[in-house]
């Protein structure tokens, strides 16, 4: 590998519901093809997918993850 290779560091958000930040789950956004991935990762059991958009990110974390009794939210990590 050249010593002059940059590679750009991969924005990270978290999921709230309400206030509270969900420890177990980080969304990183990617670009891909001229578009814009989410790649959420599971930080405990290291599993990672891949989204098209934050709805389908939302979702999916609502589906897998979390009891949503408040509304879920990406955010900046704390």
């Amino acid at each position: 590998m050249r010593g002059d290779m940059t590679a750009p560091r991969l924005r990270k958000y978290c999921v709230y519901k309400g206030d509270e930040w969900i420890d177990i789950v980080r969304i990183y956004e990617m670009p891909c093809d001229g578009m814009i991935r989410y790649v959420v990762r599971h930080m405990e059991e290291e599993d990672m997918w891949v989204f098209d958009s934050p709805l389908e990110v939302l979702e999916f974390v609502r589906h897998e993850f979390i009891v949503a009794d408040k509304p879920l939210r990406i955010g900046e990590c704390p």
